[in-house]
């Protein structure tokens, strides 16, 4: 390039001062710049190739085949068991993808202090130094029931698989089959007994009697309602009892829930003359969970507190974001109301399935006894607590903390 530029130049002085070489000057100005556009032609087609070799190069990047070890990796991470891998010192040197999501970040962390199983160390070491594979069942009781079957297998003589299967699923349904049988066999007994007993009278005695018939049959249809609400109870607190060691992730904004109580009229409470007072707050942040089932908590509870509350006084639902060290990081909903109230040594059992206490059944208000079972179970899938105060023939006020929601890493 430098070599065509000189040519130029001095085809140009030549021009100036040597007007009889014209020609002469005239042929070396058109030979340099022929070579010129040669050679930039020359170089734009040496561009145009190295980029075209760059994208071909990255083509073949991008389609480069696994090493095994790559491989390994991406199907160990596609397995949902939790995979761990236990050093000589019994802590966690690698883990799968599933195992990470579950017990959180364990890298380097030692293995008891998140799987706390009876036998686990002595089990681990026997493989180690037999070279066997050694199995172990467990459970978890807090926060939720949990069913682990685990699988250990000598890798070396320092270093073990972990294998953790999630029975949960599997045990709950064993479970509560036979709850189900039991429960259901000792609650229907009753109104079954009663329909009965009335069909045997409307067929015998009273089958010439029409208002005994007709009496007869609406306590037939009173028994025949208790008993659709009762097994409806029953499979809805069956359905979150199976799901309940798995946490809801959603947003849950819980004024646009109390928005749907004010909409929805309350015939009860209208007998009643209730004074409802369902108090929204704006400022009240998001909290992680299922919207369907804190709608079910919140309304659970307000049918309560109206079925429970004397006439004329009052309900009211508002929200509290909690900044105590105990509680920071959730949002309480108060359900207050102003009823019969709970004797003090029964609070603690109004959340057990079918228990009612004695001022339930001495002022005859119907239930199933399993509303409160179901809040207690769906409050416990969402990580959160409920909270119970109450004094006898002054009201009652539940309290449900949710934990507010917080993007996960």
């Amino acid at each position: 390039m430098k070599i065509i530029l000189i040519f130029n130049f001095l085809a140009l002085v030549l021009l100036f001062f040597f007007g009889k070489l014209e020609l002469i000057s005239l042929v070396i100005l058109c030979i340099s710049n022929s070579a010129l556009l040669y050679f930039a032609s020359k170089i734009k087609d040496q561009k145009i190739k190295r980029k075209k070799n760059t994208e071909d190069l990255n083509v073949i990047n991008s389609s480069k085949v696994f090493t095994a070890e790559d491989l390994e990796n991406q199907l160990i991470n596609q397995i949902e068991d939790y995979i761990l891998f236990i050093n000589s010192f019994n802590t966690i040197s690698a883990a799968n993808q599933a195992a990470k999501s579950y017990y959180g970040d364990v890298i380097g962390k030692d293995l008891s202090s998140f799987i706390r199983a009876p036998d686990l160390l002595d089990k681990i070491e026997n493989s180690r130094n037999r070279r066997i594979n050694e199995y172990l069942e467990f459970e978890i009781n807090l926060p939720t029931y949990s069913f682990f079957r685990l699988t250990i297998v000598p890798l070396s003589q320092k270093n073990v698989l972990l294998v953790v299967k999630d029975y949960t699923d599997f045990k709950k349904s064993e479970k509560l089959r036979s709850d189900f049988v039991a429960n259901v066999s000792h609650e229907l007994k009753t109104p079954l007994v009663s329909i009965k007993g009335f069909l045997e009278t409307i067929s015998s005695s009273a089958k010439d009697d029409p208002v005994a018939q007709q009496k007869f049959i609406k306590i037939m249809q009173e028994q025949a309602d208790k008993m659709e609400i009762l097994i409806s109870d029953l499979m809805s607190l069956s359905r979150i009892e199976m799901q309940e060691h798995v946490q809801p992730n959603s947003k849950v904004n819980i004024n646009e829930i109390f928005e749907s109580l004010e909409r929805m009229p309350n015939k009860l409470a209208e007998k009643k003359c209730l004074d409802i007072k369902i108090v929204k707050n704006d400022t009240i942040p998001l909290v992680r969970g299922d919207y369907d089932k804190i709608s079910e908590v919140v309304q659970n509870l307000y049918d309560n507190a109206i079925k429970y509350t004397k006439d004329h006084s009052a309900v009211e639902l508002f929200l509290h974001k909690n900044e105590d060290k105990l509680l920071k990081g959730s949002v309480s909903i108060h359900v207050k109301d102003q009823g019969i109230g709970i004797p003090k040594d029964e609070i603690h059992r109004v959340t057990e399935r079918f228990f009612r206490t004695a001022n339930a059944k001495k002022n005859l208000i119907q239930g199933t006894g399993l509303g409160l079972a179901i809040v207690k179970h769906i409050i416990n899938q969402h990580r959160g607590d409920l909270e119970i105060n109450s004094r006898l023939n002054e009201g009652t006020e539940f309290i449900v903390h949710l934990p507010i929601y917080e993007k996960k890493d």
